[in-house]
């Protein structure tokens, strides 16, 4: 009797172990859930435009200023993935720096014997949402990004008569972008995101000039202005890692 019993329970293992190996890829899967706090790091590089305009109060000159460098950026957000869904929600904060700087131009002024030297500058921080898509089980996020950009805009000119401006102004702004993010393992992530970023329309930082030497006959006149980061936008690509705190 005993010989049997064992006989019958050795049979019933044997006949569900097929059953349980089958479950056993499914459970082992590795399906990320994206939910909690991140932070993170990039390295990229960005390009764009702004203006300078001068007016020595006779005559106004705008120029356009090529901006561009390599950068660096600190990131944090929240994100959220409901539950048995493949649709993601972040909300982000990222800052680039150094600032971003153009090339110096020439600017001659109608009217004068003067020329400026003229450069521009923008510091942006981007805070905004990223809606995303998840597939390969989850570990990878599809995703478009969009918000507020706001910033610092600014510059400097100097006069042949050593009559200088500089000056710099905080202004708000948008942008748009998209990227891709992909999990390492269940906490690090890298990723790739491009982004355009669009300062609010306008004469940007607005500084006048310091008064004219008494040695020179034509100046820049008392009043001159310059002013910085006019209509400013900026392409920005990125690649980078995050540390997700809550994934799992």
């Amino acid at each position: 009797m005993k010989k049997l019993l064992i006989a019958g329970i050795a049979a019933a293992a044997f006949s569900g172990a097929p059953a349980v190996a089958a479950e056993m890829p499914l459970k082992a899967a590795p399906l990320f859930d994206w939910t909690g706090w991140y932070g993170g790091v990039n390295t990229g590089y960005s390009w764009g435009r702004s203006r300078v305009t001068i007016n020595n109060i006779a005559t106004t000159v705008t120029e356009s200023v090529d901006h561009r460098g390599w950068l660096a950026s600190g990131e944090g957000g929240y994100c959220w993935q409901p539950r048995g869904t493949t649709q993601v929600t972040c909300i982000e904060l990222r800052y680039d720096f150094p600032r971003e700087r153009s090339r110096n131009i020439t600017i001659n002024i109608p009217l004068t014997t003067e020329n400026t030297g003229d450069t521009t500058h923008i510091d942006p921080f981007l805070i905004g949402p990223h809606f995303g898509y998840l597939t390969d089980m989850n570990r990878t996020m599809w995703y478009l990004a969009g918000g507020l950009a706001v910033g610092q805009v600014g510059g400097n000119s100097t006069a042949t008569t050593t009559q200088t401006a500089s000056g710099s102004k905080w202004e708000a702004g948008w942008f748009v972008g998209a990227g891709v993010e992909r999990m390492i393992d269940q906490h690090w992530s890298w990723k790739v995101e491009y982004d355009y970023v669009r300062f609010a329309s306008g004469s940007g930082a607005v500084a006048m000039y310091s008064a004219p030497p008494l040695t020179r006959v034509v100046v820049l006149p008392v009043g001159s202005t310059a002013s910085f980061g006019g209509n400013a936008s900026d392409n920005v690509l990125t690649v980078g890692i995050n540390y997700h705190f809550g994934s799992h």
